[in-house]
């Protein structure tokens, strides 16, 4: 009888949610108008149908877009004759673009804003694309690898003219995508938005479309550290523990997803953007990873993607917090009784598969995984003891996590409060704290104290500007044998510097051009050192 109560108890909370019972007739109106007006761009937001991850880049072999706004547009004419269902908004080129698209059979066309008058035209189409999605080719709704080659620019007739949005000021990436680098005071990680990640993730895609996000420009020495929230959450809620991190050591990414959304695709697709290499690739620079609640499930189930290949990249520390591993108990009851259901409630109920094949692999035997849990209670009505207000402490120890994990910390702490707990914060960073950069400690000085803080001219690319002023001086050490290279690809790049070799890109010819414009700002470091 107690467990049924408990049970009510959290089903209540949840459908007397304002945001529920909102987005419950907002559903509820997605439904009526695909009877009477049936469209692909309706169906992707309707939470109870399938919807596929497309993945790709752009190629572009001749350069010629490079410094071109440029657009992905998906038509299908499965309800409507060319109807535009998905556009994803880029700037420059050799750059990965995701779109949500339901099953059909699609065109992807990738405009180029050549004559920069603020409009994708229908004769500024440089690339094209034919794609058809359904389970049977890709079980997992996950569609990686469709890279489009762009060419001329030429003309299709049934092609929407696109204008291209107003431009926020975001901070452009020489590495990352578009509009990556964020402040964790963005509006896009506000709680509007990370609620429309629950109920409405294909609303989410179109405010939040690359799932990837950093707070500074890439740097290689860093050990990076990604953050994965849970249902309803948004990387805002780490900043308790970033706020202690040392920003020297580490850089911050998070994976910021549709936590309403299946949770077997949003492992995969964990697992193709920092775990494949084919997205992120670090070669033998270890990853760290901090979950919490429902992500650290996302996580753990990413890790049974592994398939052993050399270019994967390694997670060496992986800490769950608060993590319901064997699933939630009301989420039986919400599945049943809910207004909607969410997929990701689904894959919650202790019942279902996602649950039953979690630990189906055991973990690499790289990844050390240590297992915080919460413990404290706050709730008025007490009704069951041993959960932390949210998650039952049964769950967040499931024997199989325990059992997989190196080891287990109890926190006195509600479940969300845990990720401000001073002693939890302390014994992750001190977890943190072994695992080691690939770069010497000697090395990882040099590059902590800069570059060189020259002002270089157009004729360097931005690239090479970045890299001089960054790592300018880690190079010049390595070039005149002062300190010894730690990579293959680092041994290839000082023997071009040193004349051993040809330059073969821009950004080798154009550090020889630099070394010979400024050897006295050179020397003058070399002698210091």
């Amino acid at each position: 009888m107690i467990k049924v109560i408990f049970l009510n108890c959290c089903l209540i909370l949840i459908l007397t949610s304002c945001s529920y019972i909102k987005y419950s007739s907002i559903q509820a109106n997605y439904s009526k108008i695909q009877k009477s007006d049936p469209s692909q761009v309706n169906l992707k937001h309707m939470i109870d149908r399938e919807t596929f991850f497309v993945l790709g880049k752009t190629i572009d072999k001749t350069k010629k877009y490079s410094n071109r706004p440029m657009a992905i547009a998906a038509y299908s004419s499965k309800f409507r004759k060319n109807e535009r269902v998905d556009t994803m908004f880029i700037e420059g080129t050799e750059t990965y673009y995701g779109l949500t698209l339901p099953e059909g059979t699609y065109t992807l066309l990738i405009y180029a804003d050549i004559n920069q008058d603020q409009i994708f035209q229908q004769s500024e189409i440089v690339g094209k694309k034919e794609l058809i999605l359904n389970t049977n080719k890709f079980p997992e709704r996950i569609v990686k690898h469709k890279n489009i080659e762009l060419t001329n620019n030429f003309l299709i007739t049934w092609a929407e003219t696109i204008p291209l949005p107003k431009k926020v000021k975001i901070k452009q990436s020489l590495y990352y995508p578009t509009g990556t680098i964020r402040s964790l005071t963005d509006p896009i990680f506000d709680e509007r938005i990370s609620t429309m990640g629950m109920y409405d993730p294909a609303s989410f895609m179109k405010a939040v479309p690359t799932m990837f996000y950093a707070t500074q420009e890439d740097v290689s020495h860093k050990i990076p550290v990604v953050f994965v929230h849970g249902i309803g959450g948004s990387p805002r809620q780490f900043n308790p523990i970033i706020k202690h991190i040392d920003k020297d050591r580490y850089k911050l990414w998070f994976f910021y997803y549709p936590s309403g959304g299946d949770l077997d695709q949003l492992s995969d697709l964990f697992y193709t953007l920092f775990l494949s290499g084919d997205v992120i690739s670090l070669g033998k620079m270890p990853l760290v990873v901090v979950a919490h609640s429902m992500g650290g499930l996302v996580v753990r189930k990413s890790f049974n993607k592994y398939e052993g290949n050399t270019n994967e990249n390694k997670v060496e520390l992986f800490v769950s917090i608060a993590s319901p591993f064997g699933g939630h108990p009301a989420a039986e009851s919400g599945e049943k009784y809910g207004l909607i259901v969410l997929p990701s409630w689904k894959d919650l109920n202790p019942n279902n598969q996602f649950i039953k094949e979690l630990y189906k692999k055991q973990l690499p035997k790289f990844v050390n995984h240590q297992l915080f849990y919460a413990y404290k209670n706050p709730s008025i009505l007490k009704v069951k003891s041993n959960n932390d207000g949210v998650v039952p402490l049964s769950s967040q120890l499931h024997s199989e996590a325990q059992m997989q994990s190196q080891n287990q910390f109890g926190f006195n702490s509600s479940h969300n409060d845990i990720l401000e707990n001073k002693n939890m914060i302390d014994l992750l960073l001190k977890n943190m704290a072994g695992v080691q950069s690939k770069f010497p400690k000697s090395h990882m000085k040099i590059l902590e104290n800069g570059g060189f803080n020259v002002k270089l001219d157009d004729k360097y690319s931005p690239h090479t500007k970045y890299l001089i002023n960054y790592a300018g001086r880690y190079i010049m050490l390595l070039v005149n044998g002062m300190i010894e290279p730690i990579s293959p690809q680092q041994k290839q790049f000082i023997q071009v510097l040193q004349g051993k070799k040809i330059p073969t890109n821009d950004v080798e010819k154009e550090f020889i051009q630099f070394m010979k414009e400024y050897s006295k700002v050179i020397e003058t470091v070399l002698n210091d050192k």
